[in-house]
């Protein structure tokens, strides 16, 4: 951090001590930080949104401490973005430490140089085809964080139609031993058309993916379950499954659910707020050829 913007967060920070039970007024929040509306935050998470303030910046903004980007003579919109961020962080119950690490990394994220390249064609696609943002997702089966980030991702393009779409793609983890054989089995029903009722059918029944219950589901999507085992175990869905997770382990894949958007990893949490807030960022830096709006 520059100097003399290190000596204007301390300034800030020493003007508002926190009261004995570390808690800052909403009044007091509003004459240290005139632009940013703090009202919906309890008083200890509007100290812990001043505390961050003063130690981040405003990446995409005005190119000093957000504390200082939300001055009442300071015209900078990504700062009040960004507030909504962490407010929304705040709410969640992450602490400032992990918040500004959280943050830090998400605007790192958004440069050429950090963007891997993932194939956004060869999967099944939701939205529309031609929309401008794409999310590829590696994930597995048996994954429970994957089958709650279902739900979220299939809000994001019903919030945003026609403006992004998502890929979703093969990721069986070895410790999952029905992965592998879900994955090819969603793979057959792709080949019917059917791989988005599969998945849903999937991970709502991660804990029976045995043969019979996988038979029983494809009966229920009007596709022959035997057909699908028989070319499950002859391998004929191996050579995709493994493609598309290696694919995923040279963009440094390690953990599912794992998301790109256009090729910039996705690491804020898999919650729809958050996941439109960062659509909503890729759609201006692809406006801008790699860069953020001028004011």
């Amino acid at each position: 951090m520059p100097f003399l913007a290190l000596l204007a967060s301390c300034a800030l920070l020493a003007a508002a001590p926190a009261s004995p039970s570390g808690e800052l007024s909403e009044e007091r929040a509003k004459q240290i930080l005139p632009r940013a509306d703090l009202s919906q935050l309890t008083g200890q998470q509007r100290a812990q949104f001043l505390e961050i303030a003063g130690d981040t910046f405003d990446y995409a903004g005005c190119n000093d401490t957000l504390a200082q980007c939300l001055r009442a003579n300071v015209q900078d919109r990504h700062a009040l973005r960004m507030t909504e961020l962490i407010k929304g962080m705040l709410v969640e119950g992450y602490t400032p430490s992990v918040i500004i690490e959280l943050i830090e990394r998400y605007y790192a994220s958004f440069p050429k140089e950090k963007r891997v390249k993932v194939n956004e064609a060869d999967c099944p696609q939701m939205g529309d085809p031609r929309a401008p943002v794409a999310v590829v997702e590696y994930s597995d089966f048996q994954c429970p964080h994957c089958a709650a980030a279902q739900k979220p991702l299939h809000d994001l393009i019903q919030a945003l139609p026609g403006r992004v779409r998502l890929c979703s793609k093969y990721f069986p983890l070895p410790s999952h031993n029905r992965a592998q054989v879900a994955a090819a089995c969603a793979e057959f029903a792709r080949q019917k058309g059917k791989y988005w009722e599969m998945s849903e059918m999937l991970f709502a029944h991660q804990d029976e993916l045995e043969d019979g219950q996988l038979k029983a589901y494809a009966k229920q999507l009007g596709i022959d379950g035997n057909q699908m085992l028989k070319e499950v175990y002859a391998g004929r869905f191996d050579a995709v499954v493994e493609k598309q997770k290696q694919e995923g382990v040279g963009a440094g894949v390690n953990a599912t659910p794992t998301l790109f958007f256009d090729g910039r990893k996705y690491t804020l949490p898999i919650k729809p707020e958050f996941l439109v807030f960062s659509a909503q960022d890729e759609e201006e830096w692809k406006r801008n050829k790699g860069g953020w709006d001028k004011e």
